[in-house]
């Protein structure tokens, strides 16, 4: 099991000018919550958070250890992250405590392992799903599930029931829900001809009688 450490430090409920000024100082305002206890306030280094969730691998599924001076470490997850939308910089943090001992909930990414066999025959892989909701112990939570689709023909298919899961991970999802299916390339159909335009019917004159004009 591997455990990350951040070093936070302690805050107030602040107002939208004093949340800017954390920021202005390349800090970033957080809050921790959950199990038995009050909401805690909390600030840390924007380039620390960043490291642990390339170095995990696991993303938001990352556990973590709070370290704030003069308190109790606490185990954490990250429940929501909030990004500037013009700078893409990180501007708040939401952590829930967990319990090594208590299952919790958790979505793990789906990653194809191979080229179908369909789709070199020039058909389409379609995902149904790009995750799963999985339910384990915080520290069994896997980095990915792998889907292995070389062997999928057009007109195949694998559902939820087809996904390997490690001991003490449980999918929550149907059983029967399409992962991944190949689909069959659409053929481009011919245009139909244009309808043959109707000669116009000319009609003789009334007074033209067994093809001889009047006089």
């Amino acid at each position: 099991m591997t455990v990350n450490h951040l070093s936070v430090q302690l805050r107030k409920i602040g107002t939208k000018g004093s949340l800017n000024q954390i920021r202005k100082e390349g800090l970033v305002p957080g809050v921790v919550y959950g199990g038995d206890k009050p909401n805690t306030f909390v600030q840390f280094n924007r380039k620390n958070l960043g490291k642990i969730l390339k170095r995990s691998g696991k993303g938001t599924n990352a556990l973590i250890e709070l370290m704030v001076p003069g308190e109790e470490q606490e185990t954490v997850m990250i429940r929501d992250l909030q990004w500037n939308v013009l700078t893409g910089a990180l501007i708040h943090a939401d952590f829930y405590r967990v319990s090594l001992s208590q299952p919790i909930t958790a979505e793990v990414p789906l990653t194809w392992i191979g080229e179908p066999i369909g789709v070199k025959k020039g058909g389409l892989m379609q995902p149904g799903l790009r995750s799963v909701l999985v339910e384990c112990l915080p520290a069994q939570i896997p980095e990915r599930l792998e889907v292995a689709v070389a062997d999928l023909n057009v007109g195949d298919k694998l559902t939820v029931a087809d996904l390997q899961t490690p001991p003490g991970v449980k999918i929550l999802e149907a059983l029967e829900e399409v992962i991944v299916s190949i689909l069959s390339a659409r053929v481009e159909e011919e245009p139909s001809p244009p309808p043959e335009e109707k000669r116009e019917e000319i009609k003789p004159p009334a007074a033209e009688v067994n093809g001889l004009a009047a006089k």
